[in-house]
């Protein structure tokens, strides 16, 4: 065989491998594209399904024994909240919105879940219990006490919605007994 002949057979075989490595690059390609769709919607999935088990879990706390009784006594001490009488507020309600507020700011549960679910609470509970954690807030010197709460409620309110102080006694009064 020639020299040229070997030449030519060599570029044919180079050319053929050249067009081999240009279709393994572009099938390399696509499954690399498949592969990252398949990671993000999975992930996506994940942070769905994570975000309506946290709103189970908030959804059964909010519903338990213990805060129903916790929601009972903090709207009889809210009614007619007494300044003098700070220290006998108790906060597992406050602190179970905080927590709220906080997983809601993180994206860690479904925002819609939380909006069908503490809007109500959240808005009104921030408005009756303002002026008891403003004060919390001066005597502990931390701004920031209860701010995911207040964050939380202030973006659960309907922008017409209208709170007047009989609105806030109804609330207050169907928390005292609801049980």
């Amino acid at each position: 065989m020639s020299m040229e002949s070997l030449t030519g057979i060599l570029a044919f075989a180079t050319g053929i491998l050249a067009f081999a490595t240009v279709l393994l690059a572009f099938h390399t390609k696509s499954l690399a594209e498949s592969t990252a769709r398949m990671v993000s919607e999975t992930r996506e999935a994940s942070v769905r399904q994570l975000g309506v088990e946290t709103w189970l879990r908030l959804a059964a706390r909010f519903d338990s024994e213990e805060i129903r009784r916790s929601r009972v006594r903090l709207a009889g001490k809210l009614e007619n909240y007494d300044p003098s009488k700070h220290d006998e507020i108790t906060e597992e309600v406050l602190d179970l919105f905080e927590d709220i507020g906080t997983l809601y700011k993180l994206g860690l549960i479904n925002r819609h879940l939380a909006d069908s679910a503490f809007s109500y609470y959240a808005s009104r509970l921030w408005e009756v219990a303002k002026t008891y954690i403003y004060q919390e807030r001066e005597r502990s010197k931390d701004n920031e006490l209860f701010s995911d709460l207040e964050a939380f409620a202030k973006s659960m309110r309907r922008p017409d919605e209208k709170l007047d102080s009989l609105d806030l006694k109804k609330f207050l009064n169907d928390e005292k007994h609801q049980i």
